[in-house]
């Protein structure tokens, strides 16, 4: 096997892995498992305060917004493909100067507000993948309804 059937083959299963996407009916799917999980986190925090549900309703949530950013569209033609990718740019331009930029603010509000005692702290995870995810799905509907 020469190198340049190697680099086919490769390219033949990046290809097949990139163009994977969920069946439309998962759109529903995340969205419930997006209100059923914000829903529980809002209710932790006023009711039984626990980490284990807080961990969980966080990772639920990341998972429906997931769930929908890879699910198909009814009519998945070219139009929906590049706004699709326009939408995963723009998530990932807007996440990486929040991420870069945050910290930052936090300091600076921190320092004018508790006079001095302001700490740099670094994004959580969870914040940035929330953000991607939330921006991804967010400004896909919105590119979406704008071509219409």
């Amino acid at each position: 096997m020469n190198l340049k059937s190697l680099l086919e083959c490769e390219r033949k299963s990046l290809m097949k892995i990139s163009k994977y996407q969920l069946p439309n009916g998962f759109k529903k799917i995340g969205l419930g498992i997006l209100i059923i999980s914000f829903i529980s986190l809002f209710s932790n925090k006023f009711l039984a305060d626990s980490e284990a549900i807080r961990i969980f309703s966080k990772y639920g949530m990341l998972i429906g917004f997931l769930i929908i950013s890879v699910s198909k569209e009814k009519i998945e033609d070219e139009l929906i493909t590049k706004i699709r990718m326009q939408s995963y740019t723009f998530s990932f331009v807007f996440g990486v100067f929040f991420s870069l930029l945050q910290p930052f603010i936090n300091y600076s509000v921190d320092s004018i507000f508790q006079s001095g005692e302001a700490v740099f702290k670094d994004n959580g995870d969870f914040q940035i993948l929330w953000l991607l995810l939330s921006v991804q799905v967010l400004f896909f509907e919105f590119l979406k309804k704008l071509h219409k």
